[in-house]
């Protein structure tokens, strides 16, 4: 009982980290296009504040 328990943690895990990378990857394209502000991408991401945007915009800005 304890291992499917384990699985099932670890399959919940893994499926929340990626789509936590989709997310940014999302948000990094959206970033890139130049055609939306911050305000605007957090409001189609509800798991995203304005600022989580800024610090991922921030995150390209040092790539470059």
């Amino acid at each position: 009982m304890m291992t499917l328990f384990d699985e099932e943690r670890i399959m919940r895990n893994y499926v929340a980290s990626e789509r936590r990378e989709a997310v940014r990857d999302a948000v990094e394209n959206m970033l890139k296009t130049g055609k939306m502000s911050a305000e605007e991408i957090a409001g189609y991401f509800t798991e995203l504040s304005v600022e989580d945007v800024r610090e991922i915009e921030k995150g390209l800005l040092q790539t470059i």
